[in-house]
């Protein structure tokens, strides 16, 4: 009875090279998505860290529309952000208030014929 194998009692065990393809697979696709995704994210936080600077600048209040969007460029350009422009930005200063919002969406090649999508808003009101 020692020597002997039941069917119930052999077990295999590890991957079988099906399932190694398939979780290098998933491994991969991950990897691809985070190396495409990463950079525009880190563009839209230096688009956000823009806008916050011209939003916390005091001298803001005396600034046309075209002064806010020279100050909202130059950010821009420091930061090399190649996404959006400024003259993506809607600026509006009425009597009570300056608003700026900023709405772009940025396409890139994912795989093939397959592209990602990312869409970004942010905006700001400033009471005179």
């Amino acid at each position: 009875m020692k020597g002997e194998y039941s069917m119930n009692s052999s077990k295999q065990e590890g991957f079988t090279l099906v399932g190694l393809i398939l979780v290098f697979g998933l491994i991969g696709i991950v990897t691809l998505s985070v190396l495409k995704v990463f950079p525009v994210y880190m563009e839209h936080l230096a688009v956000q860290k823009a806008m916050e600077t011209i939003e916390t600048d005091p001298s803001i209040k005396n600034m046309t529309v075209g002064q806010i969007r020279g100050l909202f460029e130059k950010k821009l350009d420091m930061n090399q952000v190649a996404s959006i422009s400024a003259k993506d930005a809607k600026i509006n200063r009425s009597i009570g208030e300056i608003t700026m919002k900023v709405e772009y969406e940025v396409r890139k090649d994912y795989i093939g014929n397959v592209d990602i999508v990312l869409t970004f808003s942010d905006a700001f009101d400033i009471a005179l």
